[in-house]
């Protein structure tokens, strides 16, 4: 995506080029004669920076004009306007110096035109760092700001030496600042989030579906515990009681962190269930001054059971507890985590594994080695990558032909590399769902995104298997005392072609109760009062994203378009989603269904869903941050409604 931040950095450097433009050119010596020659080529200049985003635009071309057209659409009506203002108006008046007159009228004229030409470049530079509403407020400032440089003009000029007067460019300059600081704080004001901010009432998006009855009436997400809450017959009940508190660990570095955990431990104990085993979580909270929740990442829980804090439930109060139950309806790898300020307390420890077993599977069997390995960075975004809580090199003793089943998972909201070498090896499941006759591979790169797990298995040869994970590794080996091999990496694999066809209950061709498109961009702006990267959808931030709205039994088609640089993996609560399409071509490998998708710098994917859990379900970007900068939106059902609440007047903050 080298194009859209070249684009984004001549923008960027249009904004104070502009404005010099225009102070320049529009200044009162100015109005006679016209602009002056610096402001002229300073003006071309500022052209040719219009031209290249034009270029830049048409290279988008090829990606589809989801990523070329908002740019064409402003650049181009823009530079057209430019290069006429430049062209017809901004050339040195002709006339004899009798013609004084004519020759004012022709250089207001074309310092006019000037300020217009600036004024439409302005507007297009804003609408590519900040938006279509950005740019239709930068141009309501150039036009106030044009009409009081006007009005300067008319003021009585500066007397004779020792007699007061105006100042014409010192009090124009006084209203500009005032003028832009007014905008700033009006903007950065208007970006403020409400102190409570309910889940129902907003805007909803039907997707082309009935909009009748959307939350009226119905139930509340509380009375979605689910049906199949109770034991039976000889199903067993899983008992595991999690208590968040403080402790501090230590890295193999040596490096002591103070983190959040649960029961003492980050990542905090696994959870290992069988298929069918109804599930019974008792969460303790003795975290001090902070609410927490448990939410099940990937398990299609019923909605009350989703730990959401301000969708689902309040979060837990310190001292306080909270009972989750559910039913372990599907095996395979899953993670939970705290979804209550997660973009921190993820981030400080508050997460660990849950591993649903098939039924039929034995929880232990000394001829398997299954081991779950989870991939987490402490700090900030340059902070120590660990597995488990080793930054280095760990060593495993496997005998040789041992069966070894690795569990990836990626805890972090970038995507992170795994890569495998030494051993034949096949991707057996992907976010939880088994992969359709699987490949051997004679080594494996996976490119995880955050939130997504992956499960390798392989036999274990007589030599050592590296499994490295940009930067720590694993070394199993017969003696345990191997070092990481030198391997060449292997191709990175392409779920899209992993694997072969299988039938599924819809597909591609299927015909599609509702659609939705969610266009995913990065703006410069204010988000809630401060300075921020913006990351939206549909150029809106929470709580403004509208709610994708369907109804029971809805079979649902999305299309995400990623029009930033970065990666968005977006998680949907509740469900799980079918990849049709990637880039406008149809998947042709196993059915891959994922409830985690990363959704890289210009790419589009087609997914489908059936709506079969009814509630109110949060839908966003599994970078924590940025959900935390406005990445978020939630999947409603009709006639379901949420009594929580989020919002710096509430308990309840959940990114």
């Amino acid at each position: 995506m080298w194009v859209h931040y070249t684009d984004m950095v001549i923008a960027l450097l249009q904004l104070p080029a502009a404005v010099a433009v225009w102070w320049a050119g529009t200044g009162p010596k100015a109005s006679a004669a016209g602009p002056s020659r610096a402001a002229v080529v300073s003006f071309a200049l500022l052209l040719g920076g219009a031209a290249l985003r034009l270029a830049a635009g048409a290279l988008m071309l090829p990606w589809g004009w989801e990523f070329a057209g908002p740019r064409l659409v402003f650049v181009a009506p823009a530079l057209v306007v430019a290069a006429t203002v430049y062209l017809v108006w901004l050339r040195p008046a002709g006339g004899p110096s009798d013609e004084l007159p004519v020759r004012y009228r022709s250089g207001q004229a074309r310092v006019a035109a000037l300020a217009g030409a600036v004024g439409v470049v302005l507007v297009a530079a804003m609408a590519e760092l900040a938006g279509t509403s950005a740019a239709v407020a930068t141009g309501l400032a150039v036009l106030g700001a044009s009409a009081l440089g006007w009005a300067f003009r008319k003021l009585p000029r500066r007397p004779g030496a020792g007699q007061a007067g105006w100042r014409p460019a010192a009090a124009r300059a006084a209203i500009g600042v005032a003028l832009v600081l007014a905008v700033t704080a009006g903007v950065s004001a208007a970006s403020v989030l409400p102190a409570r901010s309910g889940m129902t009432g907003g805007a909803v998006d039907t997707g082309g579906g009935a909009a009748e009855h959307q939350h009226l009436g119905g139930r509340s997400v509380t009375e979605l515990t689910g049906t199949d809450t109770a034991a039976a017959g000889d199903a067993a009940v899983d008992r595991f009681t999690l208590t968040a508190q403080e402790a501090t660990v230590r890295l193999d570095s040596g490096e002591q962190v103070a983190a959040w955990t649960f029961n003492g431990v980050t990542p905090g104990p696994q959870l290992l269930v069988r298929q069918g085993d109804l599930v019974e979580v008792t969460l303790v909270n003795r975290l001090p001054g902070v609410g927490v929740t448990l939410h099940w990442h990937g398990v299609d829980v019923p909605n009350a059971m989703d730990g959401v804090a301000g969708v689902t439930q309040d979060a837990v109060a310190p001292g306080a507890s909270f009972v989750y139950r559910f039913r372990a309806v599907q095996a395979g790898t899953y993670w939970y985590h705290s979804h209550e300020m997660s973009s921190v307390q993820v981030r400080r420890g508050l997460f660990g594994a849950l591993v649903v077993l098939p039924r039929d599977a034995p929880v232990r069997d000394d001829d398997t080695v299954d081991e779950t390995v989870l991939r987490h960075i402490w700090g900030n975004e340059d902070g120590v990558a660990t597995l488990g809580l080793a930054s280095g090199v760990q060593r495993r003793a496997v005998p040789p032909g041992r069966q070894v089943r690795l569990r990836l998972v990626n805890t972090d909201g970038d995507p992170a590399t795994f890569t495998l070498t030494g051993a034949p090896v096949r991707v057996a499941a992907i976010d939880g769902t088994d992969v359709h006759e699987p490949g051997v591979l004679p080594g494996a790169r996976i490119l995880v995104g955050g939130g997504a797990r992956y499960d390798l298995v392989f036999t274990m040869p007589d030599q050592p298997v590296t499994l490295r994970a940009d930067g720590p590794a694993i070394v199993y080996s017969p003696h345990g005392d191997a070092g990481p091999d030198s391997a060449a990496a292997p191709p990175v694999l392409d779920p899209a072609r992993y694997g072969t066809p299988a039938a599924t209950a819809f597909g591609a061709d299927s015909h599609f109760d509702r659609r939705f498109t969610l266009r995913l961009d990065e703006r410069l702006g204010f988000y809630d009062g401060r300075p921020a990267v913006r990351y939206t959808l549909n150029d809106a931030t929470f709580p403004d994203v509208p709610m994708l709205m369907v109804s029971d039994g809805d079979l649902v088609e999305v299309t995400y378009v990623n029009r930033s640089g970065q990666h968005h993996p977006m998680h949907l609560h509740g469900h799980h989603m079918l990849v049709l399409s990637r880039d406008g071509r149809t998947t042709t490998g196993s059915p891959w269904w994922v409830d985690t998708l990363d959704v890289g710098p210009g790419e589009t994917y087609r997914v489908a869903f059936r709506a079969d859990n009814p509630g109110m379900w949060m839908d966003h970007c599994h970078n924590l941050e940025h959900a935390a900068s406005g990445m978020i939106l939630h999947l409603g059902y009709t006639g379901v409604t949420s009594p929580f609440q989020t919002g710096s007047g509430t308990v309840n903050h959940p990114e």
